[in-house]
């Protein structure tokens, strides 16, 4: 079945005094090709870690994760990469994936070379239009990622991810901690690139305002369970 699905995980972590923490507790979801769904919840409800599951940055405990069919267990990093030109993902810590000492252009075109066939010329066009559409001046390519501001990092980071035409894209908090421009001008951005792409998203968040304006689905999380699911009409 297609889709990036999550089926009945789990995940614990070992807390203070010996004591253990449960961040999931038999978690399902199912991100559909094309389409847009949020998963809310206050800090600490497990989100993140949902997150770093799907996109195989840690294992879960229990349950199984899937890409368009193939399960994932057992994939080994390569595996991985692999799979990346399909999926994704964009944390909040923008600096985490990208070179301070590099320049823009640099931190895009690396995934590129690494994940696409494209020419050299085909990746300048792919990123001139990105810069564009994320309303980022061409001149800031040549800038080093450390001069950015944290809107314009976070904004660099989806462009980056945007870059490879991924299938399915896990954005984690990329709109915390923004200003309501900043925040406004990345929202655009999603909606535009869904639009043309169909490109299925999901978005992280503690906003739901967010979450409305954007998506399709939202599910509530709430201590490591999804306790609501809501279809927008």
């Amino acid at each position: 079945m297609d889709g990036l699905i999550a089926e009945h995980i789990s995940k614990t972590y070992a807390g203070a005094h010996g004591l253990s923490f449960a961040a999931l507790r038999d978690v399902s979801i199912h991100l559909e090709p094309g389409s847009f769904t949020s998963l809310v919840g206050e800090s600490g409800s497990g989100k993140s870690t949902l997150a770093r599951l799907l996109v195989g940055l840690e294992p879960p405990d229990q349950g199984t994760i899937s890409l368009d069919g193939e399960d994932t267990s057992g994939w080994s990093t390569e595996d991985w990469r692999k799979r990346r030109t399909k999926l994704q993902a964009v944390f909040q810590d923008a600096s985490g994936t990208l070179n301070p000492m590099r320049s823009v252009r640099s931190n895009v075109e690396e995934a590129m070379v690494n994940l696409t066939s494209l020419s050299k010329r085909q990746r300048r066009e792919r990123i001139g239009k990105l810069m564009e559409l994320t309303h980022m001046e061409e001149r800031l390519l040549e800038v080093p990622a450390r001069q950015l501001s944290g809107g314009e990092q976070r904004r660099l980071s989806l462009v980056r991810a945007m870059s490879i035409r991924p299938k399915y894209l896990v954005l984690d908090e990329v709109l915390s901690g923004l200003d309501l421009i900043s925040a406004d001008a990345v929202m655009r951005v999603l909606e535009q690139y869904h639009r043309e792409f169909d490109c299925a998203f999901l978005l992280i968040t503690h906003d739901m305002d967010s979450a409305y304006r954007l998506s399709d689905t939202i599910l509530t999380m709430q201590a490591g369970q999804i306790v609501r699911v809501g279809i927008k009409q």
